[in-house]
Parts: structure tokens; C-alpha cells; sequence
């Protein structure tokens, strides 16, 4: 059986959204938590995108939980970042 996983999706679901080098951007920052190498704006659509999937209900408990974190290391990155300059 052929597993998707919780970044593909979302990967997927921000191209449909927002194009592919903003879901290139989320799965660089998804996966290796570094938000500083990535455009600021697109970390802002990836915020956006990831809570309208976590408020949508669509995912199971375990990938919102896994969404939820990575949200809130954005926001507050997105906040620390916007206070520095």
C-alpha cells in the first residue's frame, strides 16, 4: 500500500492554491523547520492555507496535531520576524 503523507497533502492542496514555489517552500519548511530561508510572503499564504485545512476538519486528529504545531512555530516566527525589522 502506497501511503501519503500528511506534508504531500498539504503540499498538494498549497499548489492548488498558491502555486508551486510557495508548496515548495512549505515542504522545505515542513521538513527541516527552517522558516528563515524561506519568502516571508509565502510563509504568510502557507499560514493561511495550513489553518483553513486545520479548520476545515478534513484531516484526521494526528495530522491536525502535526499541522497545529508547525502553525504555531510559523505564527510566532512570522511574529518575531515582523518585530525585527
Amino acid at each position: 500500500m502506497n501511503w501519503i503523507s500528511t506534508s504531500e497533502v498539504v503540499k498538494a492542496f498549497i499548489d492548488s492554491h498558491h502555486g508551486w514555489a510557495v508548496a515548495e517552500q512549505f515542504e522545505d519548511s515542513f521538513m527541516n523547520g527552517d522558516f528563515a530561508e524561506q519568502n516571508t510572503n509565502a510563509l504568510a499564504y502557507i499560514a493561511e492555507a495550513v489553518e483553513s485545512l486545520i479548520k476545515s476538519n478534513c484531516l484526521s486528529d494526528g495530522c491536525n496535531t502535526e499541522l497545529g504545531s508547525y502553525l504555531e512555530d510559523l505564527n510566532e516566527f512570522l511574529k518575531t520576524d515582523k518585530t525585527e525589522k
